[in-house]
């Protein structure tokens, strides 16, 4: 585990010295526009190493929240975005240009969606107040491989990635520092918990969370990456618990998007974590039988660690408590493809799409058990259902040139492997499947139009 932390922060901080060393900011006043550019170009690099994680529910959740923050605040100079990064380690930075990124260890180290709110709502401060910018700004006649290395150390709170930059640029970036200052946290403390207590959380929650990152600091040998990125916690906690009684006197709520535990949930980590995050839940589900989300949580991580009787026990516990939970259904129609049951498979999967028909990867799952079953037109049904929408990791005109090739509807089969070979660069096995398809549509026809113009676009391509 400690290897891939290790690898992680590495992975980071050559993103961090790449995207500076091409940024050429170093001796120019570091402008909103700037910032913008900056903060995309970190997140495009994020994006590409593979370090977010890709989870349209996850993300829709952790932005719900942010945008209920931004919501009364009409001083944001930038168009925000909210992202989950793929670490267990507990730490949330922003980076300029309004990207606030939240590790997914840290969801799992908060106790309410009011703390991960008010975690988010600091953040955003410390992005309105323009911290970041103002740090690098007074920083500009440093040289630039230095500054890399320092900012490295500054959002990734680890010696492991300041001391790979300094290896790598040889900037000597120890005696310098780009973390903030009291005062910045002191000003993203006073933002924060109005914008928190603005959307309607309980203030509090930004002391019960800095809180919980202090026990940390007792019960694990490393310190919280939190506590590295944002220094004194103790003065902090003093500092908002004065603000609380003089000037946030509300009651406020814990939850206001919902569905907190089953968010939790669904964050399952790796290696070592994933075995103390099943003993932590076997812990709360003794105390807490009937509760579906850790009966769900349990089965998700025993489903992980490929302890699938076990899995099963709890997924049918928790159904057996929420009949209509579509979570469960799903997982469990999941579970049964993966044993090969495809009979079961559908029947559960058939279940949670009566609950939303909207669920692409339910339709995606369905589709895959009618194919297994060959049941070919309600499988391609399924699949067709899914031709516009973008899949993570998966392309669907596969399925569908699969199914096509099924019921014998060849056009369209050599049509559909055209596509997804086109969209995996295949150039030579799209060129043969398009051609392949002209034989079965009629010239002027729509779709031999389409292929037609499929061809031209690859072999401009090649040129």
């Amino acid at each position: 585990m400690r290897k891939f932390m290790q690898n992680q922060y590495i992975s980071f901080a050559v993103i961090l010295f790449i995207l500076f060393l091409q940024a050429g900011l170093c001796f120019a006043a570091f402008t909103i526009d700037d910032e913008k550019k900056l903060g995309k170009e970190f997140y495009d690099k994020m994006v590409k190493h593979n370090l977010l994680l890709e989870n349209k529910r996850l993300s829709g959740y952790i932005n719900n929240i942010g945008n209920l923050i931004l919501k009364g605040n009409k001083q944001v100079p930038f168009e925000f975005h909210f992202s989950i990064v793929n670490n267990s380690a507990i730490n949330a930075f922003a980076t300029p240009g309004g990207y606030i990124y939240i590790n997914k260890g840290l969801i799992n180290a908060v106790e309410n969606e009011g703390q991960l709110a008010g975690v988010i709502a600091h953040e955003i401060a410390h992005a309105n107040a323009r911290h970041v910018a103002s740090i690098i700004d007074k920083s500009r006649k440093i040289n630039i491989a230095t500054l890399a290395a320092v900012l490295a150390g500054a959002f990734l709170g680890g010696g492991e990635a300041t001391a790979a930059l300094a290896t790598l640029t040889m900037a000597g970036a120890a005696s310098l520092s780009l973390k903030y200052s009291r005062e910045h946290e002191e000003e993203a403390d006073r933002l924060g918990i109005q914008y928190l207590s603005g959307a309607g959380y309980y203030p509090s929650a930004m002391v019960d969370f800095l809180k919980i990152i202090k026990k940390f600091e007792f019960i694990s040998k490393s310190i919280p990456s939190y506590l590295l990125t944002h220094p004194g916690t103790d003065e902090r906690i003093f500092y908002l618990e004065s603000l609380i009684l003089t000037e946030y006197r509300q009651q406020g709520v814990k939850n206001i998007i919902g569905n907190f535990g089953r968010i939790q949930a669904l964050l399952i980590l790796d290696g070592d974590d994933l075995n103390a995050r099943h003993n932590q839940l076997e812990k709360a589900l003794a105390k807490d039988p009937g509760n579906v989300d850790l009966l769900y949580a349990l089965a998700l991580a025993e489903d992980k660690m490929g302890k699938i009787k076990e899995a099963l026990n709890h997924y049918q516990k928790a159904l057996s408590l929420s009949p209509r939970d579509e979570d469960v259904l799903k997982s469990l129609g999941l579970i049964y493809m993966r044993m090969g049951n495809s009979d079961q498979a559908r029947d559960y999967l058939l279940r949670a799409r009566a609950v939303n028909a909207d669920n692409d990867e339910v339709t995606l799952a369905l589709g895959k058990a009618y194919f297994a079953l060959a049941k070919y037109d309600n499988a391609l049904e399924c699949f067709l259902k899914l031709e516009d929408k973008v899949m993570d990791d998966i392309d669907i005109h596969y399925f569908i040139a699969m199914t096509y090739g099924k019921l014998n509807i060849l056009g369209e089969s050599h049509y559909n492997f055209g596509i997804y070979f086109e969209k995996i660069n295949k150039k030579e096995s799209a060129l043969f499947h398009f051609k392949k398809a002209l034989d079965y549509f009629p010239q002027g026809s729509e779709r031999a139009d389409a292929v037609y113009k499929s061809i031209q676009r690859i072999n401009a391509a090649k040129k």
